[in-house]
């Protein structure tokens, strides 16, 4: 089992949890029930893997907001915005942030390695950055295709549909949040990063961060549009499934 930190610091990533939970709240970016989850996942990754992976957190979350402002006004009018004002509720949350979390825990009792840690942070946190920006760009982009069925057009929002501009803006949210996180990583020299990077560590979260989201949008093609599954276990799985795959991949490569 991995040492806690100091108490200073346990204590600092406790109150900056606790700030930004309340801040979200009151700034409508997460209702009560989101908020309060926030809470408890920047707090499990900030204590039992690094201050930094909050930190990304943290990233994250700010695009997600932005990318769903963006336009706000226009995806009300066409009925795709999220929520009232943009406002992202506990299952949101939940679906996002349960694999990072568990990532930090797998690692805290050493069940994986810092490297595998690292590669399956970074993807989990790609593939929920490509999945939320495709999704609130993508609606912009006019009518939208069928995953399961390229020929068959759907109105902008429809689960599984996709466009280019959706899929354009995927591809280069996960290699954004791929190179965001493995610098931040880097910079702390999280687990003496800097003496074992290497190349694999950015194409693999890239790659199935961009994956990934093509996974979420075939389940929502199927099993959600049949009611067999609901939008945030759509999440929950397509990160869940890119993550396991970036962990195997990498320890076959690597």
């Amino acid at each position: 089992m991995q040492e806690f930190g100091s108490i200073t610091e346990i204590a600092v990533v406790a109150i900056a949890s606790m700030m930004i939970a309340i801040v979200a709240s009151r700034q409508k970016i997460l209702d009560l029930g989101g908020a309060l989850l926030s809470f408890v996942i920047c707090f499990v990754v900030g204590t039992l893997a690094h201050w930094s992976w909050f930190v990304l957190l943290l990233i994250f979350v700010a695009g997600s907001y932005l990318a769903t402002r963006f336009a706000f006004r226009y995806k009300m009018y066409i009925g795709v915005q999220e929520g009232i004002e943009g406002t992202r509720s506990e299952t949101n949350v939940i679906s996002n942030g349960s694999i990072p979390s568990l990532v930090a825990i797998l690692y805290f009792f050493e069940m994986i390695t810092v490297e595998e840690a690292i590669i399956g942070f970074t993807t989990s946190l790609a593939v929920a950055a490509a999945d939320t920006i495709a999704s609130e760009i993508g609606v912009l982009g006019g009518d939208a295709v069928l995953i399961t069925s390229p020929s068959k057009r759907v109105p902008p929002g429809t689960n599984g549909g996709i466009t280019v501009i959706g899929t354009v803006s995927a591809l280069l949210s996960s290699i954004c949040m791929t190179f965001i996180s493995l610098i931040v990583i880097f910079a702390v020299n999280f687990g003496n990063f800097s003496e074992v990077f290497e190349i694999i560590f950015v194409v693999i979260p890239a790659i199935l961060g961009f994956v990934g989201c093509q996974i979420d949008s075939i389940l929502g093609a199927t099993l959600e549009n049949r009611g067999i599954i609901g939008k945030g276990g759509v999440n929950f799985v397509s990160i869940g499934i890119s993550t396991v795959l970036s962990i195997g991949i990498f320890n076959y490569l690597y």
